[in-house]
């Protein structure tokens, strides 16, 4: 997957240089350093709250608990990981216990309760995490199995809980600005609900779940939710006029995506959706044109998304740190899923299902997470990455005689078209340069005069 900034240069009676700098998510590396490692299980649930901390789930139980109804006996348990910016532990974190606000709701041990099964035994059962996402307030949307827990975001404590017993799982969950909350199932069939703010049932978004899914998201007015069901290789669209009517299933979007996780930024406002992973691929909807890598968030635009007629056109991307490149599974027609990096020396297939992503409210940091990443992939089980602007050594300010577009689609596969106007007749350079503000190409050199141009660009040949 490439992707673009442009530098043109014009010279006529005296030379001029400028260029179109804009900012690009920079992998930074693991978060926290040193990185968590849980044996390649990876993470399951990410989010960022307001005041900067980073939620984080395992899927798996990475910790111990004593029970006391069961003789005290030690079991493991799942917690959700607390760090500040800087990375160190928030001083709540872990969580392995959910002790409510109102001083009367019985705790809750978060990673599993004690039952008895059929034999009449005392067993302890496990909640798997499944997901964590910020509702309006920044408050924590935790889902645990098939119970979702609203915790404080300041102080860990609990502050609602619902459970979804018709649910194999859940998956994480989305709110909109007014408070409301809505859940889906992992699998196939159950209703998806819309809740109020205190974990109420209010609706059904649909009465059936199409596929199995690890999340949906929804737009922040609350209008639109989008059921991103990674076995599906769409998205569903379920759309209402206002928040007193009902929805109904009005379309799809990102045909060819087999999404995992998704997310809205909280200062642009664009959707950013992974499309795929080396279990699901993406590009095998007969519909969709080809063109979607595994192992990637999507930056979208909410009106190019609800467009039902559109094709839906990234607007940037976001790669699992350390790809250095893709490569063509060589038994089928489309990109394969997975990326490679090189690890002490050798070349190295990346594995991991996009899982999580979540932003700093300000939208200068990502953070991204994996299900099943192993220990040796670059970044760990956590991935941090920065906004910052290629720095490109500034000239005198580009004369009006050029006036240079952003090239179409991007990011994009192997060939981009970069659009310019020559106000006045000039000699006139486009220059490419790569992430690093290295000089890839010059595919024009040329002496212009005015009109509007299209300049071709060519990976394949670079």
């Amino acid at each position: 997957m490439y992707r673009l900034l442009l530098f043109a240069c014009a010279i006529a009676l005296v030379a001029g240089t400028a260029h179109a700098q804009e900012g690009s998510y920079v992998f930074q590396g693991q978060f926290p350093d040193p990185p968590l490692d849980f044996g390649g299980l990876g993470g399951h649930g990410i989010a960022v709250d307001p005041d900067g901390k980073v939620w984080f789930e395992a899927f798996a139980a990475t910790e111990t608990v004593v029970v006391p109804a069961l003789d005290n006996a030690e079991v493991p348990t799942r917690v959700i990981y607390v760090y500040n910016a800087d990375g160190t532990p928030a001083s709540f974190s872990p969580i392995f216990f959910v002790d409510y606000a109102d001083g009367t709701t019985p705790r809750d041990t978060l990673g599993g309760f004690v039952r008895r099964n059929a034999d009449g035994d005392l067993i302890w059962e496990g909640r798997s995490n499944r997901g964590l996402r910020t509702d309006n307030d920044g408050n924590i949307l935790a889902s645990n199995f098939n119970t979702l827990f609203k915790l404080d975001y300041q102080t860990g404590q609990g502050l609602a809980r619902a459970d979804f017993p018709d649910y194999c799982a859940l998956t994480q969950a989305t709110s909109d600005v007014n408070g409301n909350v809505y859940v889906s199932p992992v699998c196939p069939g159950p209703p998806i609900f819309e809740l109020d703010s205190d974990l109420n049932t209010l609706a059904n978004v649909t009465d059936v779940s199409s596929n199995f899914s690890r999340g949906i998201i929804g737009s922040p007015d609350g209008l639109n939710i989008y059921e991103t069901a990674y076995e599906n290789t769409y998205t569903i669209i379920h759309r209402r006029p206002d928040e007193f009517s009902p929805f109904d299933s009005v379309g799809v979007a990102f045909r060819g995506m087999r999404s995992e996780s998704a997310a809205i930024h909280p200062t642009t406002g664009n959707l950013w959706v992974s499309a795929g992973n080396p279990l699901n691929l993406p590009n095998q909807d007969p519909e969709a044109v080809r063109e979607w890598y595994g192992n990637t968030w999507y930056e979208f635009t909410l009106d190019d998304v609800n467009d039902l007629d559109a094709t839906q056109t990234p607007l940037d991307s976001l790669v699992w740190g350390g790809c250095e490149s893709f490569f063509d599974d060589p038994n089928t027609d489309f990109f394969d899923a997975v990326c490679t990096a090189t690890i002490e020396g050798v070349e190295t297939q990346l594995t991991g299902r996009p899982r999580g992503i979540d932003f700093s409210d300000d939208g200068m940091r990502a953070y991204v997470t994996a299900f099943s990443a192993l220990p040796t992939d670059p970044g760990g089980q956590v991935q941090v990455f920065e906004l910052v602007d290629v720095a490109i050594e500034e000239g005198a300010e580009l004369p009006s005689t050029v006036a240079l577009g952003q090239n179409y689609p991007n990011p994009f596969i192997n060939e981009t078209k970069i659009g310019f106007k020559v106000e006045e007749a000039a000699q006139v350079q486009l220059v490419i340069y790569d992430m690093l503000g290295r000089e890839v190409a010059m595919p024009m050199n040329e002496y212009l005069t005015p009109d509007d141009y299209t300049a071709t660009v060519d990976t394949r040949v670079m």
